[in-house]
């Protein structure tokens, strides 16, 4: 990338999992209401942003991005341009993709995160967090939790988002296949009862709390489990792998199609890893961690 006005600046944008996710109504405004406890992990995309004349311009490597509209970052400028009136300085944006896309890891609305808080600083652009919570929320229902990060509850469509105690560290091991996961589809599978069974988030805030990983391994919860895993094989096939795998827990993650593991143990988790890999997924072994989007310093 050429050098514009500004020192380039390199953000890490991590991917999340679900402790637990309950699916609770359908709102007024179409959306579904959700209670759900999320959690940072380092598997990361990274964005290079660099100050332009004018205009944006937005280059990827890595995992391939199907072209099937407006990616979410062109959507936050275009969203930026419409705040910033003022503002006729521009932007190109390299995005270098790790996160799988359609696996619910978040990845997109990590970017989309990263995105607003370096074009906010490499622009100057003034937003303050209240500012920047509001246009994360009007992007997307995960991006706000992206923002900080760590271990979160999040409520309403997703958006409303109170940060907790962090989950103590642990290994993570996230089993992709090779399909991608429709958010829109699975919910649109969703089938509400009369009377919901209610969440059992409150009591998986109160494990994390107090460290108790047996009772954390017990309140790991996933309502689109019951939609996803009877209607795609391979993601209930990997379901069971992890299960059966000497590790604490295991769930899908958000509306899949990654399920993920949690091993005390580096071991452990690269044992699991394994079958996975064997089986046909995508595996990577990582930590949890207590930050969301981050500058990574002058590229």
């Amino acid at each position: 990338m050429s050098r514009g006005g500004s020192a380039p600046l390199r953000i890490r944008c991590p991917a999340k999992i679900n402790l637990g996710l309950w699916i609770l109504g359908r709102r007024p405004d179409g959306y579904h209401e959700v209670d759900t406890i999320l959690q940072t992990v380092l598997l990361e995309d990274e964005l290079l942003l660099e100050e332009a004349r004018e205009g944006f311009a937005l280059e990827t490597r890595g995992i391939r991005i199907p072209k099937n509209g407006p990616n979410i970052i062109e959507r936050a400028w275009s969203f930026i341009e419409e705040q910033a009136r003022n503002n006729r300085r521009g932007v190109r944006v390299r995005l270098t993709k790790r996160i799988p896309i359609g696996a619910g890891l978040g990845g997109g609305s990590s970017d989309a995160a990263g995105f607003l808080i370096g074009v906010n600083r490499l622009l100057g652009l003034g937003f303050v967090d209240e500012r920047l919570r509001e246009m994360a929320s009007a992007l997307g229902a995960d991006v706000p939790f992206f923002l900080r990060g760590g271990t979160a509850r999040a409520t309403g469509r997703g958006d409303e988002v109170r940060h907790l105690c962090p989950l103590p560290g642990v290994w993570i091991v996230l089993a992709t296949p090779p399909i991608a996961v429709s958010t829109t589809w699975a919910y649109g599978r969703v089938r509400i009862r009369l009377t919901p069974p209610g969440s059992g988030a409150s009591m998986l805030a109160a494990a994390i709390e107090r460290h108790d990983w047996s009772s954390i391994a017990s309140g790991l919860h996933n309502d689109f489990e019951g939609v996803v895993l009877p209607e795609l094989e391979i993601v209930a096939r990997l379901r069971r792998l992890l299960g059966e795998s000497d590790l604490l827990g295991s769930l899908l993650s958000g509306s899949g199609s990654t399920v993920f593991g949690l091993a005390l143990t580096q071991a452990d988790a690269q044992r699991a890893a394994e079958r996975a890999a064997a089986a046909g997924a995508t595996v990577h072994v990582v930590r949890t961690t207590e930050r969301g989007v981050r500058m990574a310093g002058v590229a």
